[in-house]
């Protein structure tokens, strides 16, 4: 019995030696270890060498999936992460490093596995995901408000103010002008900066995503006089805090300080800019993809994408239709915000799940000219002859009506026409699909079928209703 046992825990030793331990990703000065990176490839023709090759490019990518994973917990959940992974895999040759090979075979079946352990860099895989990030979730609005205080100085223009600008807007994010927010809230940073409610409340005011605040503050440490001159040694700290609009959820945080160190500057306010600049470039890298990571990950999603719609040469008629329009394919869970109209030009934000050329196809088929059209942003114009859909229904003969109905996230031609028998015994029916929006324009003889009845049939067949009047229905297809 003692035998046994000694030779099972020979076993066992030589077992947990081969086998590696359970998956897990750490983070650690700058790196994500992977130790249980996995990949396999099929052994063909005895090719060994080719499969080995195969085997180890699936072991980077999974070593890429699992530090991906670590950096933004939820957000693989999305609807178009699978998208913005291929993107960023293209982009991400040489960030996995000292790839260490802990265990290769050849199984039964002729299937080479390769597993083992290696660094993923965080930074460099924040340069490449980030930016995918905020682009899928629509580039959102912020407003960044500072506090910026120098010692025995007046304040004038905020240095960390237009520092943490310009990374932002150019991180892909949407700005909320600051000088507008404190004139329409009258909005003390200061005193802000302890009131997350306070802050969320001002930033729905303003149609923005998420508020950045922050107190800075600078000051004199030393001074000397060389050659005549007087110079001042100047220290500076940043402070910021990121607040998601929706829930008043504190997203992330940081606090930088900055010195003139051995270049002292020839006045206070000269070593201040230089201090808070450093500062607020670094606290901003730091929490500029985080913020965005927390808007997507689970939990804390904007809910939609954000695109800046303008359109020229509308008439006042033009307006009341183009947002009515627009609110109906935006559905139940979007928004429709006019910025502006002056000299028959429009300015709206749509926040929906519509991407900007989807958005872009719908204004086109209602009669408005696309002129431009990025991911974030569309401009047009309406054209002489705008007519809109729904509002010049064929008039109706005796005993007839007409319900216009439009599902969205229709995956396939197939799907729509599923959608369509199952109401094809109520009526005629006049048909469209395009970027899987399947619309109908149904028929009925009498009064006796409703709209609440058609919607409460779709709901049926798994489509969740977002909009619903006496003549038209709006859903989604839930898969």
């Amino acid at each position: 019995m003692k035998k046994f046992c000694v030779l099972l825990l020979a076993c066992l030793v030589i077992i947990s030696c081969v086998i590696p331990a359970f998956a897990r990703v750490i983070n650690q000065n700058g790196y994500y270890i992977v130790d249980d990176a996995e990949g396999y490839a099929p052994v063909r023709n005895g090719q060994k060498k080719a499969a080995r090759d195969e085997a180890l490019r699936m072991a980077y990518r999974d070593a890429l999936e699992k530090a991906i994973g670590a950096c933004v917990t939820g957000i693989t959940e999305m609807e178009n992460f699978a998208v913005t992974q291929d993107k960023v895999f293209s982009k991400t040759r040489g960030l996995v490093k000292d790839f260490k090979v802990l265990s290769e075979k050849v199984d039964q079946d002729g299937v080479l596995n390769i597993i083992g352990s290696c660094r993923v860099e965080e930074k460099a895989l924040d340069g490449v995901l980030g930016p995918e990030v905020i682009a899928m979730i629509g580039h959102p609005r912020i407003m960044i408000l500072i506090d910026e205080t120098i010692e025995g100085a007046a304040p004038f223009i905020s240095t960390t103010e237009s520092e943490l600008l310009r990374i932002f807007e150019r991180a892909g994010y949407l700005i909320v002008d600051p000088d507008q927010a404190r004139t329409l809230l009258h909005l003390n940073p200061s005193q802000a900066f302890d009131d997350p409610l306070k802050l969320s409340e001002a930033a729905k005011t303003l149609r923005a995503d998420i508020i950045v605040v922050g107190r800075a503050a600078a000051g004199a440490f030393a001074s000397q006089k060389i050659h005549g001159i007087r110079l001042y040694g100047v220290s500076g700290t940043v402070q910021l805090k990121a607040v998601l609009t929706q829930t008043a959820y504190q997203v992330s945080s940081k606090t930088v300080s900055a010195s003139t160190g051995k270049k002292p500057a020839q006045t206070v306010e000269g070593g201040a800019e230089r201090c808070f600049k450093q500062a607020a470039s670094i606290a901003a890298e730091q929490i500029v993809y985080k913020i965005a990571y927390n808007m997507a990950s689970a939990g804390s999603s904007l809910g939609g994408i954000t695109v800046n719609i303008k359109i020229a040469d509308a008439s006042f008629k033009d307006v009341e239709n183009i947002e009515e329009k627009l609110r109906e394919l935006a559905g139940k869970s979007g928004e429709v915000f006019e910025r502006s109209y002056n000299d028959n030009l429009l300015e709206i934000d749509l926040v929906s799940q519509n991407t900007a050329r989807k958005t872009a196809s719908f204004l086109s088929d209602i009669g408005v000219e696309i002129e431009s059209l990025t991911q974030q942003t569309i401009n047009g114009r309406v054209k002489k002859s705008l007519e809109l859909p729904g509002s010049a229904k064929p008039e109706p003969e005796v005993g007839e009506k007409f319900i216009t109905i439009e599902i969205i996230d229709v995956p396939s031609f197939s799907d729509a026409a599923k959608i369509e028998d199952s109401l094809r015994d109520l009526g005629e029916i006049e048909t469209g699909y395009k970027s899987k929006v399947l619309t109908m324009t149904l028929k009925i003889q009498g009064k006796s079928t409703t709209a609440r009845e058609i919607a409460g049939r779709l709901s049926e067949i798994n489509i969740e209703i977002e909009g619903l009047s006496t003549d038209s229905i709006q859903g989604r297809l839930n898969q």
